[in-house]
């Protein structure tokens, strides 16, 4: 699966506007974390209340039944295939003494950025991969994915990587999740406050540092 690059996304610019597809992540109570990033945080703000279309803002009780918490362009999905986003991306990164992928939002990021970032064909696989993974669960396990136990769903997760046993759908819903699970994490701004705190470089300049603590 060949990777699209932000220059040549044709779906949205205010994605390119994040610099490379991957400005952001909602963090709970569904608060934007902004990232350290060049650009100009009031345009990124901006930006970011464009993409969401306002949802972040508006209580989910407000939208149709059935549809899913953030406004999507391009994925048909609904609020079922939302939550079992959200239980796979929480087997992948679960919670332990930080927080995990799903208490951090990050299903939503995917979404988000899978909606705004991939080309079409791309989109469709993931949305069929998505709504294919219930029937690989029952399938393999005979049960639905939430009925699973923890190692039973690390099991079928980790099964999907095996190109030859799964549907194209699935094998590519697979790649773009684990990608932007990942980056959505890492790029949180949980993580980047709590787990691995960002560092400016060069840092920022001490003009009372002791020139007899200098070493050459």
């Amino acid at each position: 699966m060949g990777e699209f690059s932000a220059s040549q996304c044709h779906i949205s610019p205010v994605c390119r506007g994040w610099g490379g597809c991957g400005g952001f992540v909602l963090d709970p109570g569904s608060e934007l974390g902004i990232l350290a990033n060049p650009m100009n945080r009031r345009i990124a703000l901006k930006n970011a209340l464009l993409v969401v279309g306002g949802s972040v803002l508006v209580p989910s009780s407000l939208r149709g039944i059935g549809e899913p918490s953030i406004r999507l362009n391009h994925l048909k999905i609904n609020r079922e295939n939302e939550v079992l986003l959200g239980e796979i991306v929480d087997t992948l990164i679960p919670t332990t003494d930080t927080k995990g992928a799903k208490e951090l939002n990050v299903h939503l990021f995917v979404l988000m950025m899978v909606d705004e970032c991939h080309a079409p064909e791309e989109q469709r696989a993931f949305v069929v991969g998505l709504q294919e993974f219930d029937g690989y669960s029952r399938r393999r396990l005979g049960k639905a994915f939430a009925d699973c136990d923890r190692e039973q769903r690390v099991n079928l997760v980790e099964g999907l990587k095996e190109k030859k046993s799964v549907s194209s759908s699935l094998w590519t819903f697979n790649q773009l999740m684990r990608k932007r699970t990942i980056q959505g994490y890492k790029e949180s701004q949980y993580v980047m406050t709590h787990v691995m705190p960002h560092r400016m470089i060069p840092e920022k300049y001490d003009g009372y540092y002791p020139a007899s603590n200098y070493k050459v």
